[in-house]
């Protein structure tokens, strides 16, 4: 498994420990063009010995665009970019696609269009086990199965956090959110907008006896908030704490804690606010 296993770091310097243990494949989010997580320059990733693929999540504008067909021919050394704005598919024919939209990778059939257009596809954490392994076994091309994260439970291109404060006339400490008693929200905000995150992660590891591997192209494994030595003992089954109700119940169970977010969404884009 450790050949198919991409892992987001979070700074280079784990890089050699992870090499060191069989992991060649990378997800690194590119400066400028992702929002939510520590993010690399081109020069930074450019020459290093592994496979090298791109997390590129960011709404783009037109200037975000036009500084995307400035550095998109740097870019041929990347064994693929992880895209969810469209126009990175529109304007990038020269390096392997993998679509990754944010809560719309869900579908047998919107998978299979898009995979008639790019290489690859990156399942959303909203499934059950049984959409997912439905999924897997129906898709015309290899696809990519996250296997543990925090899922993004919203993006906003407005500065929720820092509108929010000078709203209220408070200040946010810890940027951690907990809507009805029982999930907790961090966001995260930065010049691109406001990201939310569930707090506690998913771990579908157990699932993977399941799965048909042949359909996988590659398992994504991302180190949200632990260390490259906690993912191996993660991945030799050692229990952690996760929450997995997605992949236990259908995705209409999370709508509570979206009417929350769309009221505080509303809250701090008053036009007091903007």
């Amino acid at each position: 498994m450790l050949n198919k296993l991409l892992v987001r770091i979070n700074n280079i310097n784990e890089l050699s420990y992870l090499k060191e243990k069989g992991i060649n494949n990378f997800l690194f989010p590119l400066d400028g063009f992702s929002i939510g997580y520590n993010t690399f320059e081109i020069e930074q990733i450019k020459d290093l010995d592994v496979n090298i693929y791109l997390l590129v999540n960011r709404v783009f504008d037109n200037d975000t665009l036009n500084n995307w067909n400035n550095i998109k021919e740097k870019l041929i050394f990347v064994k693929g970019i992880f895209f969810e704005d469209i126009a990175v598919y529109m304007t990038t024919k020269n390096i392997p696609l993998i679509w990754n939209t944010s809560h719309a990778v869900i579908s047998t059939n919107s998978i299979n269009y898009w995979l008639s257009l790019v290489d690859s596809a990156c399942l959303s954490n909203e499934l059950t086990k049984e959409e997912i392994i439905n999924i897997i076994n129906n898709v015309n091309k290899e696809i990519v199965l996250p296997i543990y994260g925090k899922n993004m439970a919203m993006y906003s291109r407005r500065s929720l956090i820092s509108n929010y404060e000078k709203h209220k006339g408070i200040t946010l400490n810890d940027h951690n959110l907990t809507p009805d008693n029982k999930i907790t929200f961090k966001e995260v905000e930065n010049d691109y907008g406001t990201v939310f995150f569930a707090d506690t992660p998913f771990n579908y590891i157990n699932i993977l006896k399941d799965i048909n591997d042949a359909k996988i192209k590659l398992y994504y494994f991302d180190l949200a908030g632990i260390t490259p030595e906690e993912m191996f003992k993660i991945l030799n089954g050692k229990e952690v704490s996760c929450d997995n109700r997605f992949l236990e119940h259908k995705t209409i169970y999370k709508l509570e804690a979206k009417k929350w977010l769309n009221y505080y969404h509303l809250q701090v884009t008053k036009k007091k606010c903007v």
